[in-house]
């Protein structure tokens, strides 16, 4: 299993595509590998290519304080689970929160609306000034429409550990 943890000044970054850096974590917390966050250049193409970095290093799973409903929806749709996270809360006790369903954000409504991408007038709006990033085109209708492989539990329980299952895999005990 791999975390990614978007860090600004060793902490959970606020806002997930401002973060300085993003480590990767595997599953008994250690630190695998950090890269600097490419998004910072700006613009949705640095966008795309922190979402393919976190896409090539088969993160399971990834914590967040504040999102973009765009980028949100784009990870969920990728089969990656975000985590809601406090950057008040140290690096040990984001992790070990990640695994709590209680903290899972399920719809892309969840994340922050993008008020600049409305005052762009949304992707490739090439007339009327648009980021042009050729995103309207490769971006289903349905995407933010993900179903729910089971109910949400109020609480997860220690007997229900060995039935969780994420992406192809189980998590036994």
């Amino acid at each position: 299993m791999i975390i990614a943890l978007p860090m600004s000044r060793g902490r959970l970054a606020s806002h997930f595509t401002k973060a300085q850096r993003i480590g990767f974590f595997n599953q008994y917390h250690q630190l695998l590998t950090s890269f600097d966050n490419p998004a910072l250049a700006g613009g949705c193409s640095a966008k795309k290519a922190m979402l393919d970095l976190i896409k090539a290093q088969k993160t399971d799973i990834v914590i967040v304080q504040h999102i973009g409903e765009r980028m949100l929806g784009k990870l969920l749709a990728a089969g990656v689970c975000v985590s809601k996270g406090d950057s008040q809360d140290s690096i040990e006790t984001l992790l070990t929160a990640s695994l709590d369903l209680n903290h899972r954000l399920l719809d892309a409504s969840e994340g922050r609306a993008s008020l600049n991408h409305e005052k762009k007038g949304g992707c490739c709006s090439g007339a009327t000034g648009g980021c042009g990033c050729g995103s309207k085109k490769s971006i289903s209708p349905n995407m933010h429409k993900l179903a729910l492989v089971a109910p949400p539990q109020t609480k997860l329980e220690t007997s229900d550990i060995g039935k969780l299952h994420y992406s192809g895999f189980s998590i036994d005990n």
